[in-house]
């Protein structure tokens, strides 16, 4: 699958191992945008991008936490506003390209004091760029984007937090794309 070919929901389907009516929950939910095309009406089918496949890979392993569909949808949009601040620091950076090349390696921290740490290493870093994002507003007026910010080092005092591999989500969701 090229770079730049649009991706079937069914396709997606079959390389996450998941039902088709989870995928367009999803979707509906707002947790996911279509990068090529949006259903409208009969006929019209979604299309995704290999970004949008990455994205999916990201909401299921947050869903598999019981986290809400909303907060999975606030995560991927700070995600994508990660994304465009790593690509100043780096450029050429492009989710989830640079993830499949182990160019670089990416993490996601999802504290419950509402902050998100986004931790990347390798490629042209000489230390761990650290972005970080409080998404508790966030949560509470769904369309408002919280403001990403650089950090020094990880928060080291908090009563917890859940850490995503995005460097094997991506590779996991995606990997096999590298010989088609």
């Amino acid at each position: 699958m090229p770079p730049g070919s649009p991706i079937t929901l069914k396709e997606i389907q079959l390389r996450l191992g998941v039902p088709q009516h989870v995928l367009i929950h999803l979707c509906e939910k707002g947790v996911i945008e279509p990068d090529f095309a949006e259903t409208s009406g009969r006929g019209k089918r979604r299309e995704f991008s290999r970004r949008n496949l990455f994205e999916f890979g990201v909401a299921l392993a947050l869903r598999k936490f019981e986290l809400p569909v909303a907060t999975a949808a606030l995560i991927v949009r700070v995600l994508r506003a990660f994304s465009r601040s790593v690509g100043k620091a780096m450029p050429g950076f492009e989710l989830p390209e640079v993830l499949l090349a182990r160019k670089v390696e990416l993490s996601l921290y999802f504290y419950a004091e509402e902050l998100l740490v986004l931790s990347a290493r390798g490629g042209a870093l000489r230390k761990p760029l650290l972005l970080g994002a409080r998404i508790g507003g966030a949560m509470r007026t769904p369309d408002s984007s919280p403001r990403v910010t650089r950090l020094d080092e990880i928060p080291q005092l908090y009563e917890g937090r859940l850490e995503l591999n995005l460097s094997e989500i991506a590779r996991n969701a995606l990997g096999n794309c590298l010989q088609e």
